[in-house]
C-alpha cells in the first residue's frame, strides 16, 4: 500500500526546445493525459512519480536536445538504444529489489509501460539539428521499443553447464479511451505476465544434475503492428539454434480469473473485434481474407507465406511444454490464493479447447471444448483439430496472446523441434477493493499480483527441470 504519497508536479518533456508539441501523439500516447478522478493529475504522472521513474522521459528528451552530441542518425540510434536498455534494466532492478525508488511497491510492473510512452512521444516530437527521414524516425522508434522491452539485452552463458529458458510477458491493455474527458479506472490496469517477466529476468538456480538454470525475459506490445513486422521471431530466432540454444521458450499473458491455463493448441487466425492498444480492430473475416491469418516473417520461416495457403504454415500448432510436470509440481501449495485468502494457490489446468471454421469458406464456427481432465495424463486424449480444419481460435482465443503462442511454437517447429515451447495464461490480477477507484494500488491488487508471480515462478522452475536438452 502507498502511505503518505506526495506527488510533486512533474516537469513536462515538451518544454525542451527541440520538441515540437504540435506533433500529434500516437493513439496510445494520448492516454498519457487520462485521469482516475475528474480534475486529477494524469494517472501516468502519478504512477511515474510513485515509482521514481519520472526522470526517464525528462532525461531522454534532454539528451535528444543536446545537438552537440546527437549529430547524425547513427548517434541518435545509439542514444535511443542505450536509453531503452537503461529503462528496461531499471524496471528489472526495481522489481527485483536491486534499486527501489518511490513509494510504489517494488513488484509493480506499470511504470515501465508509462515511462516508455513518455519516451516514444518525445522521440515522435523531436526536431533534430540534422535531416531525419520518416523511415529513419520509424527505425528509431523501433529501436526504442525493442530496447525498452529487454529484446536487445538477452544474453546466456555458453557451455553445457547451463540450461537456458526464455519467457515473454505483455504490456498492460484495456486501458480505456485515449484522451477521455471523464475518469476511467481502466487506466490503472497492470499485466501479471509483465510483472512475472520483470521478476524472473536473469534468475539463476541450481538443478539436480549439476547444471545451472538461467532465465532471460522480454516483453511484447499489445499491438498488431509489431507482430506483423516479426518482432517476436527476430527476438527469439538467435536463441533457437546453435550449441547454446535454449531448452524452453514460453509466452505468458493474462487469461481468466483465478486459474492458470497451459494452452495446448495455438491457432493461426487472429481476426477479432477486440481492439489493440493502438485502437486497431481486425473484424471477423474468412481465413483467406487479408490479415485474417498470421503471416510470420519469410526470412525466419524460410519461405514466403503469401499468398494465403491454408496449410502453410499450419493452422494449429501444439504445445511441447512438460504439462505433466507443471500440473504435478504443486506450484501453489504454499501460495495464498488472493481470491480466497487460503493457502493452495490457483488451479493449473491443461487447456485443450479450440474452435474451427465449419467451412474454411464460410464464417460459421464449431467449438471443441474438452472438460479439464481430473488427472494428467488423462485416460482419453482430447480431440485434436482435423488436418483440413481452418483455425478460428486456439485455447487462448484469437487475440495477441494466442498469436504470441502461435509464433513461438511455429518458430520451434521451424528451427528447433526439440525444445519445449508453449503458452501459459496466468490469472488476471487487476482486482481492487470496493471504494478504491481513485487509488493507484491497494492491498487486494498487490496480493493478486504477488501471489500470481509467486506461483508462476514455481511453474517456470518445473518447466526448467523437466525440459530436455
Amino acid at each position: 500500500m502507498l502511505s503518505g504519497l506526495c506527488l510533486a508536479a512533474a516537469a513536462d518533456t515538451s518544454a525542451q526546445p527541440c520538441l515540437n508539441n504540435a506533433v500529434t501523439p500516437s493513439y496510445e500516447e494520448q492516454r498519457l493525459g487520462n485521469v482516475l478522478v475528474a480534475g486529477g493529475t494524469p494517472f501516468a504522472e502519478q504512477i511515474l512519480a510513485a515509482s521514481g521513474f519520472t526522470q526517464f522521459g525528462l532525461q531522454f528528451a534532454q539528451r535528444l536536445c543536446d545537438s552537440g552530441k546527437v549529430t547524425s542518425f547513427d548517434a541518435a540510434n545509439a542514444l535511443v538504444k542505450a536509453s531503452g536498455i537503461a529503462l528496461w534494466q531499471a524496471a528489472v532492478d526495481r522489481v527485483q529489489g536491486v534499486h527501489v525508488t518511490g513509494d510504489l511497491p517494488r513488484s509493480d510492473d506499470r511504470m515501465l509501460y508509462w515511462a516508455r510512452l513518455k519516451m516514444t512521444l518525445a522521440l515522435r516530437q523531436w526536431q533534430p539539428a540534422f535531416a531525419l527521414s520518416d523511415a529513419q524516425r520509424e527505425q528509431l522508434q523501433w529501436t526504442l521499443e525493442r530496447a525498452s522491452r529487454g529484446q536487445l539485452s538477452m544474453q546466456f552463458p555458453s557451455g553445457p553447464g547451463f540450461k537456458r529458458i526464455i519467457l515473454s510477458g505483455f504490456d498492460p491493455f484495456t486501458l480505456g479511451t485515449p484522451g477521455a474527458a471523464h475518469p476511467d479506472t481502466h487506466i490503472r490496469i497492470g499485466n501479471p505476465s509483465g510483472a512475472i517477466a520483470l521478476a524472473l529476468n536473469g534468475r539463476r538456480f541450481n538443478l539436480p544434475d549439476g547444471r545451472v538454470a538461467i532465465i532471460q525475459t522480454y516483453l511484447l506490445p499489445v499491438s498488431y503492428g509489431p507482430f506483423r513486422k516479426g518482432m517476436q521471431e527476430h527476438t527469439l530466432a538467435p536463441f533457437f539454434t546453435g550449441p547454446d540454444h535454449v531448452q524452453a521458450s514460453l509466452t505468458l499473458s493474462q487469461g481468466g480469473k483465478g486459474v492458470f491455463w497451459i494452452e495446448n493448441w495455438h491457432g493461426r487466425y487472429h481476426a477479432t473485434n477486440f481492439p489493440d492498444n493502438e485502437g486497431v480492430t481486425l473484424s471477423a473475416r474468412l481465413p483467406s481474407a487479408p490479415d485474417a491469418d498470421i503471416y510470420p516473417p519469410a526470412d525466419v520461416l524460410g519461405y514466403d507465406p503469401l499468398p494465403w495457403n491454408p496449410r502453410k504454415p499450419a493452422q494449429f500448432i501444439e504445445t511441447t511444454l512438460p504439462v505433466a510436470a507443471m500440473i504435478n509440481a504443486r506450484s501453489g501449495a504454499q501460495v495464498i490464493n488472493a481470491s480466497t485468502g487460503q493457502k493452495g494457490g490457483y488451479p493449473v489446468i491443461w487447456h485443450t479447447n479450440f474452435t474451427v471454421f465449419a467451412d474454411c469458406n464460410a464464417l460459421g464456427t464449431q467449438d471443441f471444448n474438452t472438460p479439464p481432465p481430473a488427472s494428467y495424463p488423462p485416460p482419453t486424449a482430447p480431440v485434436a483439430p482435423l488436418a483440413n480444419a481452418c483455425a478460428h481460435s486456439g485455447g487462448g482465443g484469437n487475440y495477441l496472446s494466442n498469436e504470441s503462442g502461435y509464433r513461438n511454437t511455429l518458430l520451434r517447429d521451424t528451427l528447433a523441434p526439440t525444445i519445449a515451447a508453449g503458452h501459459l495464461h496466468v490469472p488476471v490480477m487487476t482486482v481492487f477493493a470496493p471504494g478504491d477507484d481513485d487509488k493507484l494500488t491497494d492491498a487486494m491488487f498487490e496480493s493478486y499480483r504477488d501471489s500470481i508471480v509467486e506461483q508462476a515462478t514455481g511453474l517456470i522452475e518445473a518447466v526448467t527441470r523437466a525440459a530436455g536438452g
